[in-house]
């Protein structure tokens, strides 16, 4: 059995990568899925507020970027 590498702990505040304002959300559940090839991903639910949402690692990071208001 393979195993995943999860980066990200459960009730941990990260930010996406992509939002503009650098919002703070929570993480809230971790999924693992797997397919044919033995490869298993983690999906994470995020939340922040009354919204949730669900993400790849690769989204996600535990520093703000400051830069995205800037637009670079």
């Amino acid at each position: 059995m393979v195993g995943v590498d999860i980066k990200f702990k459960l009730g941990e505040t990260v930010f996406l990568r992509t939002d503009t304002e650098q919002l703070k959300r929570i993480i809230t559940e971790i999924q693992i899925s797997g397919n044919s090839m033995n490869r298993s991903v983690a999906m994470y639910e995020l939340s922040q507020s009354e919204n949730i949402s669900k993400h790849y690692e690769s989204e996600i990071s535990k520093e703000k970027d400051l830069n995205i208001n800037l637009g670079l």
